[in-house]
């Protein structure tokens, strides 16, 4: 007896094996038309590149132009002899020696300035010499007074020498003629007062020493400076300094006031 349908039965066309195959494909379209569009975003990015890699390719391109790589190298060894064929080794300039030259004396230097320092020096034919017509013997002792220590001109007040000491005057330059010959020494210290008179300095310290080192231990300087600045015209007086200021080996000595000085 052969099978058949009942009388009346249709396929079911949306049933089983024909639902199935339906949605299968439309599964496979759904996932190609997502795999197009992945693709198309993913060569939209490729053609966007970052700011990092825009500025590496263009350092890249700059290197290239060099014949040297990103890291500032050469490709490959011979590039870099062909680079370096050029380049010589630099020799170092021996170092100079640094000299400073003497300031050169200026040409303004008065005439009687000039002689003066010529004087004091002991150079002889520099013209009028400061200590000429001086004096070393002369005997000045009765102009003396305080045991031979101060001298006081008659123009000038009687306590002039202790004022001197007590410092009523501030001393504006000092002479040191330790070691000097007479001779010498008469021209320095002439010398020295006419450059002071010069400059309007009224007070200045002579440091003659006490005598420890001259010949038999006789102060010769000593008294030979105190003769010599009496017969200076310009000496008002002089003091004996105190002892924290040089003692019996220095004096303290007052210029006259000369008008028309340099200060």
């Amino acid at each position: 007896m052969r099978g058949s349908n009942k009388p009346g039965a249709r396929p079911d066309p949306q049933g089983g094996s024909g639902r199935h195959a339906k949605g299968s494909l439309a599964d496979v379209e759904e996932l190609k038309s997502l795999r197009d569009s992945l693709r198309e975003a993913s060569r939209a990015a490729a053609l966007r590149p970052s700011a990092a890699a825009t500025a590496a390719k263009a350092a890249k391109a700059a290197a290239k132009d060099d014949g040297l790589t990103g890291d500032g190298l050469p490709d490959d060894p011979e590039l870099f002899q062909r680079a370096m064929r050029n380049v010589r080794k630099m020799e170092t300039p021996a170092r100079a020696a640094t000299y400073v030259a003497p300031a050169a004396e200026s040409k303004a230097t008065s005439p009687g300035l000039a002689i003066r320092r010529a004087n004091a020096l002991g150079e002889q034919g520099a013209g009028a010499r400061a200590d000429g017509g001086v004096s070393d013997g002369a005997d000045v002792t009765r102009f003396l007074s305080e045991n031979g220590t101060a001298f006081v001109r008659h123009d000038a007040a009687p306590d002039t020498a202790r004022n001197l000491r007590r410092g009523a005057w501030r001393t504006g330059a000092e002479l040191d003629l330790h070691g000097l010959r007479v001779e010498q020494a008469r021209h320095a210290l002439f010398s020295f007062l006419d450059e002071c008179l010069e400059y309007g300095i009224r007070c200045v310290r002579i440091v003659h020493g006490k005598g420890h080192g001259s010949l038999d231990m006789e102060p010769v300087l000593k008294d030979k400076v105190r003769t010599w600045l009496v017969q200076k015209a310009e000496v008002m007086a002089f003091s004996e300094s105190e002892e924290r200021h040089g003692g019996a080996g220095a004096l303290l000595v007052l210029l006259k006031q000369v008008e028309g000085g340099k200060r």
